[in-house]
């Protein structure tokens, strides 16, 4: 470490500099019954990523009448929030955008003193040493979770405020253009998914057909002109005339090709699990002795869709292989679309908010945090199955989207990794950024 450089704890920074920790609303403080469709996300463990927060779209809200009555959880640009129980290794800084946000009953924040750089102390909280470091330290043998005590003894260094701001410029330049691209491509998404609901689930373009419009926007013009004009029921209501009622076997089929990792120790996996879907949707690379249990294979043209809790929307279109034969947890489900329909049109549809009610309607399990689909709920879930000429224009639209978002993940994952490999180099000292010199004035 540089001479000029000191080894800390959090607590020690707080009592010497300032800041303080807080945890959220316990017990009656703030009750479920208060949520509120608008206001402020709460944020809880399930919306900490590693480095980043990420809403959900059941991440609960309130409003002015909440957060006028606890200001004191409103978090600020610079916080850090941790989870309090289960994935305490996550931790994430509030952005500019998410000064506001409200913390929950499941979340701890860390406000540090402005003399501090909250940035390069986030960063440090990412580096694997320091999340093995909070798992070893948490409390619990069964749950695992993180009070006031554990934070304050997390270990930091700090370097000179100045090189501070300038290690975490630099690791924020990285991090600016991965956001950038998660963006990007959560905007390509929303058109997808937007795309397939007119199309599919309002039949937006037949009943402009019907009103005697002369073509949908977006929609090819040959496309367009094949629709019926009119509209007939059927038992899910009214669907377009010539579309049939089939079940979601008729459009694909469950892959059950399994392996055991362990029987390949040697070799290097793709490994597509929920954790790696939460923590941004990337495989973790790992060797086949690292990982317990069966494993699905993710076979070429699939979508995977997780089995856990189906109201939360866990889909997954894997992006080629890179860096080894590619496996999923056996908490997802292979699916793979039948001749004539494609993993895009599968994606959307296991997107769509109707079809994620349909499926845990009918979903085992006692409660909605223990709901489990197996093969049959899927593959016996009802719908209106368009002509080819639907399918084909709608993938011929929607696949560049995909195949976009997929080369920015691409980079992102690239990006990643070089963020990753400048972490314990910059934030040790061995390889030092000299801190920016202010511009002369002519």
């Amino acid at each position: 470490m540089p001479a000029d450089w000191t080894q800390s704890s959090i607590g020690r920074l707080i009592d010497e500099l300032g800041g303080d920790i807080q945890t959220g609303p316990f017990g009656t403080k703030l009750k479920a019954s208060e949520y509120t469709p608008d206001g402020v996300p709460v944020i809880s463990v399930r919306e900490v990523h590693y480095g980043r927060l990420t809403l959900h779209e059941d991440t609960p809200r309130v409003n002015d009448s909440i957060t006028g009555r606890m200001p004191e959880f409103l978090l600020r640009e610079g916080d850090i929030v941790f989870g309090r129980k289960g994935a305490v290794d996550r931790s994430a800084r509030v952005q500019v955008d998410q000064a506001g946000w409200f913390l929950g009953s499941d979340g701890i924040r860390l406000r540090l003193p402005d003399s501090c750089n909250s940035a390069f102390v986030a960063y440090q909280l990412q580096q694997k040493a320091h999340r093995a470091w909070m798992l070893q330290h948490a409390a619990g043998s069964t749950m695992p979770s993180l009070n006031e005590d554990v934070i304050r003894r997390i270990p930091v260094v700090f370097a000179p405020i100045e090189e501070q701001r300038a290690i975490a410029a630099v690791l924020g330049s990285l991090d600016g253009k991965i956001e950038q691209n998660r963006r990007t491509s959560q905007a390509l998404e929303s058109l997808a998914r937007a795309t397939f609901k007119a199309w599919f689930v309002d039949f937006e373009p037949v009943k402009a057909k019907v009103a005697d419009a002369a073509g949908f926007p977006g929609m090819p013009p040959s496309a367009f002109a094949a629709l019926p004009n009119r509209l007939v029921l059927s038992p899910l209501g009214p669907v377009p005339e010539q579309w049939t009622i089939g079940t979601i076997d008729e459009i694909s089929t469950v892959s059950k090709q399994n392996l055991n990792p362990q029987d390949h120790g040697d070799e290097t996996f793709e490994h597509f699990s929920i954790p790696a879907y939460d923590a941004g949707q990337v495989p973790v690379v790992e060797p086949g002795s690292g990982i317990m249990s069966q494993k699905f294979v993710v076979v070429p043209g699939c979508v995977l869709l997780s089995k856990l809790n189906p109201r939360i929307p866990r889909v997954w279109i894997p992006a080629p292989a890179k860096r080894g034969r590619q496996i999923a947890s056996t908490e997802f489900l292979v699916i793979v679309p039948r001749p004539d329909f494609t993993r895009e049109f599968l994606y959307c549809l296991f997107q769509q908010a109707e079809f994620r009610a349909s499926l845990a309607q009918s979903a085992s399990g006692t409660s909605n945090s223990h709901q489990r689909v197996r093969p049959g709920d899927l593959l016996a879930l009802p719908l209106a199955v368009p002509p080819k000429s639907m399918l084909g224009a709608f993938t011929d639209q929607v696949a560049p989207q995909i195949e976009l978002w997929e080369a920015l993940q691409a980079e992102s994952s690239k990006l990643s990794e070089i963020r990753d490999y400048l972490l314990p180099l910059l934030l040790s000292g061995r390889v030092r950024v000299p801190p920016s010199q202010p511009e002369e004035v002519a």
